[in-house]
């Protein structure tokens, strides 16, 4: 879908273990610029993507608030990716606050937590041959979670837009403007975890984060432990999504000649993704391109 054509300002907000990452968008299609600021937090507040540490937040989010002038823009925060859960859950046909209310009285069928202490939400999307059948992507989180980011970022006069998952973020910033195509599989290096995608078109149906980083091995045993969980995702994939093989594996995030490595390894076609190419985004001088898919996906969310 086409970029708005109206000129209006969006941001996204990641919190990782670097700290505040603040991704500020503004322009028409075709002519994006934008603002990028890190606001490093100590001790990190996220490990391995999952949240660990709030005390740090509050200040990082009032330096941040300086730094930029205020939250003018809409903004979009996401919480990361081991805080929230999401699953491709079928159902009989039904409209969505039907499905809602459904997906409430069997919530604990999917999740490993009881819907008393959850928040969730839900979208429909598509699966190759889904033609008449109603595929939901549920994504459900401890509310505990949800209310600390909500409470830390009310603090300082933040009200955010919406609150997303880090890596449905990062993947709609991999997917680029124009958004996937057929059936792939996503690749986000991180520093200390990674995520992996299996997508139809724009519809990311199984995220699974891997607790594999830049950091995490050497680069030739990082590529093993990699290509084992690719294999280990497309086996489950075919079995569990009919009709669903994949054709090419994306990756992005960093790493220099990891693309290369892995295509060697996996029995796919291997493509690399500069999100700030795909987007046409000037990358922050002085500062690693690496890291910043999760905030560049909160901030257009609203452009798609």
């Amino acid at each position: 879908m086409p970029l708005l054509k109206r000129a209006k300002v969006f941001a996204g907000i990641s919190v990782d273990s670097i700290g505040l990452r603040y991704v500020e968008i503004s322009g028409t299609s075709g002519s994006l610029s934008c603002r990028c600021v890190l606001i490093p937090v100590s001790p990190p507040p996220v490990c391995r993507d999952l949240l660990i540490d709030e005390t740090g937040l509050l200040p990082a989010f009032a330096a941040l608030k300086k730094k930029v002038g205020g939250f003018s823009a809409s903004v979009s925060l996401g919480l990361p990716s081991r805080d929230c859960f999401m699953r491709a859950i079928e159902l009989p046909p039904m409209e969505l606050e039907e499905a809602r209310s459904v997906i409430g009285f069997e919530f604990e069928k999917h999740f490993p937590f009881p819907a008393s202490e959850a928040t969730y939400d839900l979208t429909p999307i598509e699966l190759p041959g889904s033609e008449g059948r109603f595929v939901f992507l549920v994504a459900a989180s401890r509310r505990k979670s949800i209310e600390t980011l909500i409470d830390v970022a009310s603090k300082v006069g933040l009200d955010p837009s919406v609150l997303e998952p880090a890596n449905l973020a990062a993947f709609r910033a991999v997917c680029g403007p124009r958004g996937g195509k057929g059936r792939f599989m996503a690749l986000i290096l991180g520093e200390e975890a990674s995520q992996l995608v299996i997508a139809y078109k724009n519809n990311g149906i199984f995220f699974r984060t891997l607790l594999l980083g830049l950091r995490s091995l050497s680069p030739g045993a990082l590529v093993l432990a990699l290509t084992e969980e690719i294999m280990s995702v497309m086996d489950y994939a075919r079995g569990i999504f009919r009709g669903l093989g994949v054709e090419v594996l994306t990756v992005s995030g960093g790493g220099i000649g990891m693309a290369a490595a892995l295509e060697e390894e996996v029995a796919l076609p291997v493509v690399s993704i500069d999100v700030w190419e795909s987007w046409k985004l000037e990358a922050p001088e002085g500062s690693d391109r690496d890291g910043w898919e999760a905030a560049i996906g909160l901030a257009v969310r609203d452009l798609l």
